[in-house]
């Protein structure tokens, strides 16, 4: 079928193609693991809850601002001007 010359030269250029394929599908399936495989997109129960819980967080944050601002406002009226 294949000329003995013509081998030679494929079989080490399919094993090298084998060898880095497999490699970009351990790493590819490695990242799909650390991201979290029972997700579906951005839209996982994962992703849902993470993202919930840093709207919590973002709204505590706000409201201590909000006091600190107030806090300031009382203590220091044009502090506002001076930045």
């Amino acid at each position: 079928m294949f000329r003995p010359e013509v081998l030679i030269f494929m079989i080490p250029i399919i094993a090298i193609v084998m060898g880095v394929g497999s490699e970009m599908m351990k790493t590819h399936y490695k990242h799909k693991e650390r991201m979290g495989a029972g997700n579906v997109g951005p839209e996982g129960e994962g992703h849902r809850q993470e993202l919930e819980q840093m709207s919590r967080i973002a709204d505590i944050l706000d409201k201590r601002v909000t006091v600190l601002e107030s806090i300031l406002d009382d203590e220091i009226p044009d502090w506002r001007s001076k930045t």
